[in-house]
């Protein structure tokens, strides 16, 4: 099943499409080290400029987050976990959002057992061109391996989290169906 990529490595982000053989973009990811993505699109972040292959082969090692899309996998696999709101700095990219660990569990130890880590209601900040870009996601992947501060997030991360939300969010066509106004 072709399904949409989206990633960030150090220097570009990658768009296309890549075949999931996998129940879900997680697994996939952790069980292949080397992949092929179809209609890539590389956009670099110096400069913007961009390059589109046919195909190309990408190294899992070289990518620092990948937005998760595709299934969720199976239910029956899913564990009880708590939320831990959370800021990274993973390369030149900067990541909020909520990891997902048992209760028993140092959330921020997670990453010494994955090659991967998830994290929940996202939002992943970065500068392209002297433009800073800010992207939501209900899920990114982390490369553990790329991750160079993971701390708790602050109620500033937090307020900037739900002001982004806002003003991406809102659009004046939009009706609005929350009754707050």
């Amino acid at each position: 099943m072709q399904i949409p990529f989206t990633a960030f490595a150090e220097d570009c982000t990658v768009q296309g499409e890549v075949d999931l053989r996998t129940d879900r973009l997680a697994d996939f990811l952790a069980s292949t080290e080397e992949f092929t993505v179809d209609h890539p699109s590389f956009r670099a972040l110096d400069d913007g400029r961009v390059v589109e292959r046919e195909t190309a082969d990408v190294c899992r090692d070289d990518l620092c987050i990948v937005l998760a899309s595709g299934p969720r996998g199976l239910p029956e696999r899913r564990v009880w976990t708590r939320q831990h709101a959370v800021r990274a700095r993973i390369g030149p990219y900067v990541v909020i959002g909520y990891l997902h660990a048992p209760p028993t569990v140092d959330p921020l130890r997670t990453t010494d057992r994955r090659p991967l880590v998830a994290l929940t209601s996202s939002l992943v900040g970065y500068t392209e061109a002297g433009q800073p870009i800010w992207v939501e996601s209900e899920a990114v992947l982390v490369n553990t391996q790329k991750i160079d501060v993971l701390e708790p997030a602050t109620d500033e991360d937090l307020g900037l989290t739900k002001q982004l939300h806002r003003e991406v969010a809102v659009d004046p066509r939009a009706k609005d169906l929350t009754a707050a106004v």
